[in-house]
């Protein structure tokens, strides 16, 4: 169960993090692009590949979570009992 908690805030936290990054980087180019010195952005444009590399990431992130979890559970189970 602590596993599969832990694996879901990894990926919760991970997909933010990344998310956030990539608004930081819209709000920069918009910037950019009112004040002359950039080309116009969508918020689509920007944030479609951000969200796509932001959830493969989380789900990278939280299957290794995941998967050192239940291995390590399985170690454990494994051991003889003294």
């Amino acid at each position: 169960m602590f596993t599969a908690i832990a694996a879901i805030v990894v990926f919760a936290v991970v997909q933010d993090r990344l998310t956030v990054v990539g608004v930081g980087r819209y709000v920069s180019m918009s910037r950019e692009a009112a004040a002359g010195r950039g080309p116009a952005v969508t918020i689509d444009s920007v944030m479609k590949p951000v969200v796509a590399h932001a959830v493969q990431q989380a789900t990278l992130w939280s299957s290794v979570v995941l998967a050192t979890g239940l291995g390590g559970t399985l170690i454990v189970r494994r051991w003889p009992r003294l």
